[in-house]
């Protein structure tokens, strides 16, 4: 697996990506807010895989079908699928320094794309609340290869593994519950484990969804000791009224005997209060997204 580090990026590289793209539009062509956020996106896709890597995943006329694949159907198909590319940008940017980094995104190099992308997605929910954690290297040990290491304030550091449910995956009480054993055999016996699982964003409109989730994890929860908190979260993409719209919902649930202490909160996560300045995101994180002075809500 090809794990060189990458040149680390700085948001005066990213002002000097910009106006090189601006540079080279034709005389009196401008481009809109997306259409720059793509551009530089694809430039920082490019500079953290490669060009080869971005022509096999993203690029219309040379990609196979995956999540990540530029669908030009119709306009709004081809903004919200935009918006994932920009989106992963920003996630690479922004967590290009926490420890374990370049041999997390080998693996998207390497063709793992959604699965990494997962993980990306949680090191982005740990990086907004500001919970200190690292990507783990794989050692193909049963038990070792989990995601990520967090440390909670009291210095307690907990194992946790990250599963997202594929869009096409049909939702339900036994496809949750068969996730989290899975995701159980990959955390080490005689540390606190947290499972993470992101869910497609139907999933919020699907009847009875939280219910579902939740009695399905305090079940599963029941039947362990050393799973400490089982963690659901959606990252929804829409558009509504010209504005891109990005949210980020989540659903903790501790469990409250374990091997490493009972009764205590495992939750990591809290609600943000942001003014409409940050555009949808602490000052902590650099937006890509209509950068350098993006509008989102």
């Amino acid at each position: 697996m090809n794990t060189t580090a990458p040149v680390r990026l700085n948001v005066l590289l990213l002002h000097n990506a910009l106006v090189d793209l601006r540079s080279k539009l034709p005389v009196g062509r401008t481009m809109t807010g997306v259409e720059e956020s793509l551009s530089l996106a694809a430039a920082i896709l490019r500079h953290f895989f490669s060009e080869a890597w971005w022509n096999r995943w993203v690029m219309p006329e040379t990609a196979k079908p995956n999540f990540l694949r530029i669908d030009e159907s119709d306009q709004t198909r081809l903004d919200l699928t935009a918006l994932r590319v920009i989106d992963l940008a920003e996630v690479l940017y922004n967590l290009q320094h926490v420890p374990g980094f370049d041999e997390c995104i080998a693996k998207m190099r390497n063709g793992d794309v959604e699965g990494t992308y997962a993980e990306l997605d949680l090191g982005r929910m740990l990086y907004l609340n500001q919970v200190p954690f690292r990507y783990v290297v794989p050692q193909n040990v049963k038990g070792l290869d989990y995601d990520v290491e967090v440390e909670y304030q009291d210095g307690v550091i907990a194992c946790a593994e990250a599963k997202c449910s594929i869009e096409s995956t049909e939702l339900g009480a036994n496809t949750i519950k068969n996730k989290l054993d899975r995701a159980r055999q990959q955390l080490p016996s005689d540390r606190p484990g947290i499972l993470f699982v992101k869910m497609p964003p139907r999933s919020m409109d699907a009847s009875e969804f939280l219910k579902t989730t939740i009695d399905v994890a305090q079940d599963f929860l029941r039947g362990t000791k050393r799973v400490v908190s089982v963690k659901f979260y959606v990252s929804p993409h829409s558009i509504e009224a010209g504005y891109l719209k990005q949210e980020h919902a989540y659903k903790e649930i501790s469990n409250h005997n374990t091997n490493f202490g009972s009764g205590r909160n495992w939750n990591l996560f809290r609600q943000w209060d942001l003014p409409p300045e940050c555009n949808g995101m602490p000052p902590h994180w650099q937006r890509v997204l209509f950068f350098p002075n993006g509008k989102v809500r």
